[in-house]
């Protein structure tokens, strides 16, 4: 599903959003009894964007950072997730603080109502929303 999520991504948001403004961070995180770096790896063709940024996060680190940031239930990581900010906001220089709450934000996290379901289509409206205020 993340790989789905990916392309998604890469489809309705990166090749349909020509502002130099733009970028993409996507972090890979071991949460599968398959994902590993090589696979990770791979993945990176999904999002070959040049805006965008890979991230192996081998820790399993953003995952538990981003589900309190994200009000996640107990127990619930933070993957498949996808988060829009604004340009200018800055984020702690340290890991150990909480980085900012996004804009908005999507998942594919099942029944969870807190944000949409990963709509790109309508993940990319807004984005494009946030790029021109």
């Amino acid at each position: 599903m993340c790989r789905q999520g990916a392309s998604a991504i890469q489809t309705s948001v990166l090749d349909e959003i020509d502002d130099p403004a733009l970028r993409a961070y996507v972090a890979w995180v071991p949460i599968l009894p398959d994902d590993n770096e090589p696979a990770a790896r791979e993945s990176c063709g999904l999002i070959p964007d040049a805006r965008a940024t890979h991230f192996w996060d081998e820790q399993r680190v953003l995952p538990d950072t981003f589900a309190s940031v994200l009000g996640l239930p107990e127990g619930w990581p933070a993957w498949d997730v996808y988060l829009a900010y604004p340009p200018g906001v800055t984020w702690p220089d340290s890991i150990q603080k909480a980085p900012p709450a996004p804009a908005f934000w999507h998942h594919q996290l099942g029944d969870l109502e807190l944000a949409p379901k990963l709509d790109a289509p309508a993940f990319a409206v807004g984005v494009k929303a946030i790029l021109d205020e």
